[in-house]
């Protein structure tokens, strides 16, 4: 008996093998059942309620960021960033370049390879034991529910470690406590475009990084080299007692990758000697500073930024109806759980629940967006409003006509009664 008052039954089938692991057995009866579900009412309550003002504020920051794209394309200039104007500075400039290192050679401290692109990065990985879990549900006759979990372990390649101190039976399956080579990142000071230097808050989208070949004899350092293999797929260096083909939990291989020069397209506000984001007048939409790989005219960089501006918006609204409709599934699930006495009859109406809160979510998701758009711009969010207010009701209507018709008799029906 465990401690919150469930029944566990495990089974070890230990070993050091792969696949080998040990099967977990919970068996919850419906009192159990109904004190979850009824905790939950809280935590659907939060997520139903707090769906809204996410919507809301959603619709009011997809319009805000438009007004500040549209804003910010009307005072765009495009130049010649070979040389920097100082007669622009303070001004919204496009250009496209080629981003280069414009500092020292990269090289990496442990190893000494060295790269004369953007960055540098080392990939380590190293074989470990991992844990998977597979977990299977049953409903009993009286409300009750056996949940099983099977733990096996396999050994990987990860480029982090694994604690198996934290696996539910670590056993044989033990990994070192650290990693010798861990993955690594270095990149140019300062990087430039054109005559501008590349503004910092956009390195971390320089990321069309390349493999490099390297060899053994690359590697500076004489222990470390002494203990490098090449490893089987090339490229990179294998590091322990076997091969990479047959390896042992704790072997580690390195690779190496290097961002090399491109033309990119930015469009910025000249600061000094680099570009900074565009504010808009109200202060509101969020900040414009737009970077792209390859060349783009100024046209192409807004419409690429506003299809971004479009997509988060939809991620967000769909967000908030699945908060909306979980929510509400939580609220109403210790109904199910009380009516899987008859465990078909739980699951029927568990169905019910879920349809109800998946349509529910959609009327009240629609209405709070259409809300939304009536306060930022009400002509358009009149139009939604109705459009949306209109669909609801053709389909109650609808819904209320089918009902009728499937509650009056038909013809052969009333011929019998006539009779």
């Amino acid at each position: 008996m465990s401690d919150d008052g469930e029944d566990v039954e495990a089974v070890d089938i230990e070993g050091g093998e792969e696949g080998e692991g040990y099967t977990e057995t919970e068996h919850e009866d419906l009192g159990d059942r109904l004190q979850g579900a009824c905790a939950g009412i809280c935590v659907g309550l939060l997520l139903f309620f707090g769906s809204f003002p996410l919507l809301f504020w959603n619709e009011s920051r997809a319009v805000e960021r438009y007004d500040a794209l549209n804003e910010a394309e009307t005072k765009t200039t495009s130049v010649d960033p070979a040389f920097l104007d100082p007669a622009n500075e303070g001004k919204l400039l496009h250009f496209s370049a080629n981003i280069t290192n414009g500092g020292d050679a990269l090289v990496d401290p442990l190893f000494g390879i060295e790269s004369g692109g953007l960055a540098l990065r080392r990939d380590a990985e190293m074989y470990q034991w991992t844990e998977k879990v597979q977990t299977t549900s049953e409903k009993k006759l009286g409300g009750g529910k056996t949940t099983t979990k099977k733990y096996t372990y396999e050994k990987k390649w990860r480029s982090s470690l694994v604690n198996s101190n934290n696996f539910k039976r670590p056993g044989n399956h033990t990994n070192p406590s650290y990693m010798e080579f861990e993955p690594a990142r270095f990149s140019a000071d300062p990087i430039m475009i054109g005559a501008f230097e590349f503004p910092q808050e956009l390195a971390g989208r320089i990321n069309w990084d390349t493999p490099m070949s390297v060899a053994v004899d690359d590697i500076v350092d004489q222990s470390v080299r002494g203990r490098a293999k090449e490893s089987a797929g090339g490229g990179g260096f294998y590091f322990g007692n076997s091969t990479s083909r047959n390896p042992e939990v704790g072997d580690q291989v390195v690779g190496f990758a290097e961002t090399p020069a491109s033309v990119v397209t930015v469009v910025g506000v000249q600061s000094g000697k680099t570009v900074a984001a565009f504010v808009s007048e109200t202060g509101e939409g969020g900040d414009v500073l737009l970077f792209r790989r390859g060349e783009h005219s100024a046209a192409a960089m807004y419409d690429e930024a506003e299809s971004q501006n479009a997509a988060l918006t939809w991620f967000l609204r769909i967000l908030g109806w699945v908060l909306m409709t979980l929510g509400l599934y939580l609220v109403f699930r210790p109904v199910e759980v009380f009516a899987d006495i008859v465990p078909c009859v739980g699951s029927i109406i568990g169905c019910g629940i879920i349809f109800m809160a998946v349509l529910v979510s959609a009327v009240m998701s629609a209405i709070t967006i259409s809300i939304a758009w009536l306060v930022a711009h009400p002509k358009i969010g009149g139009i939604v409003l109705v459009v949306t207010l209109s669909v609801v009701g053709c389909c109650a209507f609808g819904a209320k006509k089918l009902e009728q018709m499937r509650g009056e008799p038909d013809d052969d029906e009333k011929a019998v009664d006539d009779s």
